[in-house]
């Protein structure tokens, strides 16, 4: 009876979908005590992992029709009490497994690398890859970080220094094998300001590092028509020289930035703008910087100012109208052009005191409208697909996303009320309350033309099927293929 279902919509998608042939097929069941990880995998297999009822690592193989073939039991040469397990990464044809130790006599943290091979069999060997003394209260110890074309991989930690000295990075770039250092460094941070936080850290496929830190401005630095705080990119270039780059513009705020990795060697310098002016429009990021930065010269072309209209309702009344965006992901188009796929996002931590003096905490997490940019090789805006959606603190939130043949398709969960949802008046929310029931959702498919043409559709109701997939553990194995990971159990989604 399941395969029958599976048939079916595999069916009704290839009816709705503008002809394209789109499957969806789902593993066994696994007994596991936790959630399942997907670490990936090529060449039509695939690479998950687990914990038993017996709390012990195991690695699971599936070939490219989801059919279970192998699975082994993962052990370290290490005491089980002494070290934390920090997840894996499918890197090439091995598995990386990395693993914290904190060690009391040495007053020291330790980062390993074991390493599994394409049949799950495992190295006894394990290599130190980092460390950091206690006095260096290190931040972000173990942090991990791996180049797009997954040669290059980057651990990273950040030492606190005294009052009025930066604070340091230390870092060291490993090539995919673990068997050579290609760039490290323990080096001072060139930010004067007290108050910054280092965002995040990248490698590219060269191994030059980068640091991006969001700096509030100080005394002399805060200027008129100008935001209160800036961007910053250090590159700790591979051949040690180090570069800077500087993000601020006139009259507004950056409510997003980031690096996103595109062909060629090139990272994608963007974000959205809040404008400073405006009353409470100035809430409203409806504006994008887009700058390319060439990871050969390291040079960074200027920024390119886009106005993207249609991102918000015409009528802007509820706090949730105003949540910036957040680019997901760039997909670049046979003819030069970009796909920009964005997501609503915002998280908002509140305290409250009681009358007896007691305080507590709650954290929300709006994960609401995906819009998709379709732009030209000259990044001019050529249309703005929105998609009305309200997720606070769901369940199962936010959105996957992968394009084949310039087409982009994008995967969330949503009410299936809102199926026929096309405004907002029409958009119910989506909530996790004491009173919301998985059976009333669905798994939806959003098929964008390169024209900005859309259509929705559900791929199943869970009152079909129970499997619920969990987005934000799923995975884009390589364009048009996603693994979807529903906690216990594997799921393909393909797009022929």
């Amino acid at each position: 009876m399941k395969k029958i279902l599976q048939s079916m919509l595999c069916l009704l998608l290839v009816i709705n979908s503008y002809g394209q042939d789109i499957s969806l097929r789902w593993a066994e069941k696994i007994k596991t005590k936790g959630q399942v990880s997907i670490l990936g995998g090529k060449n039509g297999q695939f690479y998950t992992t687990h914990t038993n009822n017996n709390d012990e690592l195991v690695g699971r193989i599936y070939d490219e029709t989801m059919n279970f073939t192998n699975e082994k039991i993962i052990n370290f040469n290490l005491d089980k009490k002494s070290y934390t397990y920090d997840g894996a990464y499918f890197i090439k044809n091995k598995i990386f497994h990395f693993i914290k130790e904190v060690k009391r006599k040495e007053d020291k943290t330790f980062l390993y690398v074991a390493t599994s091979n394409n049949k799950l069999e495992t190295d006894k060997a394990i290599k130190v890859i980092d460390e950091a003394h206690d006095d260096d209260k290190a931040r972000k110890f173990g942090s991990v970080n791996i180049s797009p074309d997954s040669t290059k991989v980057v651990v990273y930690h950040e030492k606190v220094s005294r009052k009025k000295e930066p604070n340091i990075i230390s870092y060291k770039v490993y090539n995919s094998e673990f068997d050579k250092v290609l760039n490290e460094g323990a080096k001072s941070l060139p930010i004067k300001a007290k108050n910054f936080s280092t965002e995040n850290i990248d490698v590219d496929n060269f191994g030059n590092v980068y640091v991006l830190a969001k700096i509030s401005k100080e005394g002399s630095e805060k200027e008129k028509g100008l935001s209160n705080y800036y961007y910053k990119m250090i590159v700790f270039a591979i051949d040690n020289s180090v570069k800077q780059f500087d993000f601020d513009y006139k009259d507004n705020n950056i409510s997003y930035i980031d690096l996103i990795p595109g062909k060629n060697n090139t990272f994608f310098c963007t974000g959205f703008l809040t404008n400073l002016k405006g009353g409470k429009k100035k809430l409203i990021s409806d504006e994008m910087f887009f700058a390319s930065f060439d990871c050969n010269s390291l040079t960074l072309s200027e920024s390119k100012m886009l106005k993207v209209p249609g991102l918000y309702p015409d009528e802007i009344k509820k706090a949730e109208d105003y949540i910036p965006y957040r680019i997901k992901e760039i997909f670049e188009k046979k003819d030069g052009g970009y796909s920009i796929v964005s997501e609503q996002y915002k998280y908002i931590s509140v305290t409250m005191t009681g009358t007896n003096g007691t305080t507590s905490t709650r954290d929300y997490y709006y994960y609401c409208d995906i819009v998709c940019v379709q732009t030209n090789k000259s990044v001019d805006v050529q249309s703005v697909t929105r998609i009305p959606k309200y997720q606070l603190n769901a369940s199962n939130p936010s959105i996957i996303a992968t394009i084949k043949d310039d087409v982009t398709y994008i995967v969330y969960e949503d009410l299936t009320k809102n199926a026929e949802a096309e405004n907002d008046k029409k958009t119910k929310r989506s909530t996790k309350t004491m009173f919301s029931s998985n059976s009333k959702n669905s798994l939806y498919l959003l098929t964008i033309q390169p024209d900005g043409q859309m259509k929705k559709d559900i791929v199943y109701d869970y009152k079909d099927s129970k499997i619920q997939p969990y987005i934000l553990g799923s995975l884009v194995a390589h364009e048009g293929l996603i693994l979807l990971n529903a906690n216990d159990q594997l799921g393909i989604l393909e797009i022929k």
